[in-house]
């Protein structure tokens, strides 16, 4: 009983900060770094790397598209030469032959492959949109992620701070004897657990930090201030509606449909070449030095035809390599389709049970807590043993694990849903 109330009246002395809640994120001075989940949001649509690139390639499709736009406009040719006859006394003369030539029958050809070239910058914007959703959804896992590790941070360094003095008080009773040696190296195993995981905490929340640098492009070691965000329950749809939304909205989706349509356009394209290549124009001549046999002026106008009537098949067999392309995608945008569909269905029931999961931690940790408390308490009156308050204690470390633990998962499946129904954030 000697034992019991003299490690009371140490337990009683400690600060109580020890067993002090985090304070709430309102109380919190926001330092210049601080960053929320919109500012983060933001900074990816403008700075991300992945973002940049894909936007590279919608501006390189849009100019393709020019390109391909600029070759149904007329043909301006200009040749030219000037050299000496052979006979004739061996005169310098010069020629200068300038023509210009409007694609006719091309043209057929010429929009199809303009409408393809629409196609494939609808393409690029759906990577570019798939670019932002994954890029987002990343960041917001990565910022939401470090909102965990910085509430187990703060706990952990708490219940570290209460095991060094309870360390330091059982030593001191170890040399007094009143204490055996074997409940300060129990004690000392704990504050041991203690330091590793406040150190592998502290740890993962340097790397999240030099992660989400990495998503806004900023200098790997910028110290960043996430803000706690309140959990909001989410609005979930009918399966049915979620599962349509994700179809009709997922760039993935999109992408396969519109890259059947450009294999299409492309079988037409190769067949259209069996077509004559009929331009018309009109073409001149202007000389000087010539033998009077050849005109000093010429002015011409006329067609301008190229025509490739047998290629032993080759264009048939080309077509039929776009067509089996076409095939093969339709094939893949129904597997995908049924995929996105089951992963929008399984996203919307997961955060529903991830809910849950983060209500059950948080209601574990509170209780622990407050057995960690009673334990306290009761140990100082000597209606409980010193091993009561240590497992009390390491019950509340675990909660304090699985409190992270559920609100990683429960961020995860926030955004989860948001990629899984095709959200954009632009």
């Amino acid at each position: 009983m000697l034992k019991h109330c003299l490690i009371c009246a140490a337990l009683f002395f400690l600060p109580v900060s020890a067993f002090a809640q985090p304070l709430p994120a309102e109380a919190i001075k926001l330092e210049p770094s601080a960053l929320s989940i919109d500012d983060v949001q933001s900074i990816i649509m403008k700075r991300n790397r992945s973002v940049l690139r894909a936007s590279a390639e919608v501006a390189k499709c849009e100019s393709a598209l020019k390109a391909v736009q600029a070759t149904q406009y007329p043909t301006l040719a200009f040749f030219g030469f000037e050299g000496f006859q052979t006979a004739g006394g061996h005169r310098n003369n010069l020629a200068v032959l300038p023509g210009v030539f409007q694609p006719v029958t091309q043209l057929y050809r010429i929009r199809m492959q303009v409408e393809q070239a629409k196609i494939s910058l609808k393409i690029a914007r759906e990577q570019l949109r798939l670019a932002k959703q994954s890029s987002v959804a990343e960041a917001k896992q990565t910022y939401l992620r470090m909102i965990a590790l910085q509430s187990a941070v703060a706990s952990r360094k708490e219940n570290l701070e209460f095991l060094n003095s309870l360390v330091a008080y059982v030593s001191a009773e170890v040399k007094r004897e009143a204490v055996l040696r074997v409940d300060l190296m129990g004690v000392q195993a704990r504050e041991a657990q203690a330091e590793y995981e406040l150190e592998r905490d502290s740890d993962e929340l340097i790397t999240a930090g030099q992660n989400l640098n990495r998503f806004l492009d900023r200098p790997l070691q910028t110290t960043i201030t996430v803000l706690e965000q309140p959990v909001i329950p989410a609005q979930y749809k009918p399966a049915e509606t979620a599962m349509t939304q994700a179809v009709l909205r997922r760039p993935e989706v999109a992408a396969l449909q519109l890259n059947a349509n450009r294999f299409h356009l492309e079988e037409k394209i190769t067949l259209s070449r069996y077509i004559p290549d009929i331009s018309l124009g009109g073409t001149s001549i202007f000389s000087r030095g010539f033998d009077v046999t050849f005109p000093r002026q010429f002015l011409s106008f006329g067609a301008l035809g190229v025509w490739e009537p047998w290629d032993w098949g080759r264009r048939r067999e080309q077509a039929r390599v776009a067509a089996r392309q076409r095939d093969q995608l339709r094939i893949e945008l129904s597997d995908t389709s049924d995929k996105v569909s089951v992963e929008a269905d399984n996203a919307r029931r997961s955060l529903k049970v991830r809910e849950k999961e983060i209500r059950a931690a948080e209601l574990l940790q509170s209780s622990s807590f407050e057995q960690l408390r009673i334990a306290r308490r009761r140990f100082g009156v000597g209606a409980a043993l010193l091993k009561d308050v240590l497992e009390a204690q390491t019950s509340y470390a675990n909660a304090i694990a699985q409190s992270v633990k559920a609100k990683t998962d429960y961020a995860n499946a926030i955004v989860e849903y948001d990629r899984a129904v095709g959200r954009d954030f632009d």
